[in-house]
């Protein structure tokens, strides 16, 4: 599974702080000015509760109370603000504003001097009721009385809706703000990093040897590491190709002069020096190859293997060769074009030699693959394993050192890659190479 890029991984914790926190600020926020709603609201309920028991007289037999003492909410009908006065056993005062109401007086057990708040609903209605229990003294006796002030939910609600109404609109703009600036701040922090990414992709085309840019202190030791890194690269690189340039140019000559031996003419000694000859050829080849700069290298696969399958349906046009290839246009080789070649060339070479009539190059990106198909006799299971040997021959063709295809495995493995043989839909052997780095 792939690890998310650190860029997108930014912008999830941007997303994540946008997305989770804004909105629990908001309830939290929200749930805090109900609350002090409800607390505000009961101590207003308590002030009305203690001028009601202030101001509350018996005359005749009768409870009254002076008016000028009340809140006016009291005296306005369906105001969401009314109070009830009863005893043990009937209502003995409620308000003005209660008249309409159809509102009754909740059986509360309460000790005198008690006093409860709690929420309560009637007829669909929901209501906030304060209650106190008390001993009114008549004068002859203490008459047990209960106080109950009770309001609307929908007084509570009016300015909660209001306040929340304005905290979304502050909230909405906080979260533009803070996503506009998690914007600035994403391609203000990643810039580096995207520079950085920049300068890799021109060491990996090849446009330059080295990271040049200013970086902040925390990329500057990467950079610096890199460099070191490519520096000693090349350096390695450049003897490796030296010794081997060396060592093939020293063998050459000697050869040379085994090749004017008159016992150089007799078939068994042509033959072996014919494959010393091969081979310091292909070491040549490969010391003044690039192939060691795999990731600096993206080789357009399609034009260079049509290039060569033009070559080999003129080599075999006698033979009738149809070959097909499946290839994406915009398919890339992670690697130096001579290597692509020479692997390309020795396994359509040898499918052309080993073929009935069909040939079947297929090509594949994410990873690289490279399949050649051919519809001859196949290679038996026992053999697919020795095939890869240096030396070994698998066909009778007059051509050839048997070299071939242990070449071909040197530079896969040099790749890093995978190569493995299989019977092909067509009939005879398949030739798959993966390369797992490629991708």
């Amino acid at each position: 599974m792939k690890s998310i890029p650190l860029k997108l991984r930014q912008g999830l914790v941007s997303a994540v702080l946008l997305i989770v926190l804004l909105p629990s600020s908001f309830l939290a926020i929200e749930q805090a000015f109900y609350t002090q709603l409800l607390k505000n609201a009961e101590q207003k309920m308590e002030v009305h509760m203690y001028s009601i028991l202030s101001e509350l007289t018996l005359n005749n037999n009768k409870f009254e109370l002076n008016n000028n003492t009340l809140a006016p909410d009291f005296y306005r009908p369906d105001s969401g603000l009314s109070a009830f006065v009863s005893n043990e056993e009937q209502l003995v005062w409620q308000s003005d504003s209660s008249l309409n109401q159809n509102f009754f007086i909740p059986q509360n057990e309460l000790v005198p001097g008690q006093h409860i708040f709690y929420a309560l609903e009637q007829a669909e209605q929901e209501y906030q009721i304060l209650s106190i229990a008390f001993l009114f003294d008549s004068g002859e006796s203490a008459l047990p009385l209960s106080i109950h002030i009770v309001q609307s939910h929908a007084m509570l609600m009016a300015p909660h809706k209001s306040f929340r109404a304005t905290l979304l609109k502050w909230f909405v703009g906080i979260a533009a703000g803070l996503l506009l600036l998690s914007i600035l701040a994403y391609y203000w922090t990643t810039k580096p990093l995207t520079r950085l990414d920049y300068e890799i992709q021109q060491l990996e085309r090849g446009k330059q040897d080295n990271i040049n840019g200013n970086y902040p202190s925390e990329l500057r030791v990467i950079k610096e590491d890199l460099n070191l890194l490519l520096a000693s690269q090349n350096r390695q690189k450049q003897r490796y190709r030296n010794h081997l340039s060396d060592l093939a140019h020293a063998l050459k000559t000697p050869v040379a002069v085994l090749r004017t031996s008159p016992l150089a003419q007799q078939p068994e000694l042509k033959e072996q020096i014919d494959r010393i000859t091969a081979m310091i050829e292909h070491q040549l080849k490969k010391a003044s190859s690039s192939g060691q700069d795999i990731w600096k290298k993206q080789t357009p696969i399609l034009p260079l293997t049509e290039k060569l399958l033009n070559a080999l349906r003129k080599i075999y046009r006698d033979k009738g060769c149809n070959i097909t290839l499946h290839c994406p246009p915009n398919a890339f080789f992670r690697g130096d074009e001579t290597d692509m070649m020479e692997m390309l060339g020795n396994l359509l070479d040898n499918a052309c030699k080993a073929c009935n009539q069909k040939v079947r190059v297929t090509i594949g990106q994410h990873p690289f693959t490279l399949t050649v198909e051919d519809d001859g006799p196949g290679i038996a299971p026992e053999k697919q394993q020795d095939m890869f040997e240096r030396g070994t021959r698998l066909d009778t063709y007059a051509d050839g050192h048997g070299v071939g295809l242990s070449i071909v495995a040197e530079l896969v493995r040099s790749y890093s890659g995978t190569i493995r043989v299989t019977d092909s839909d067509l009939g005879g052997a398949s030739f798959i190479l993966t390369f797992a780095d490629n991708v």
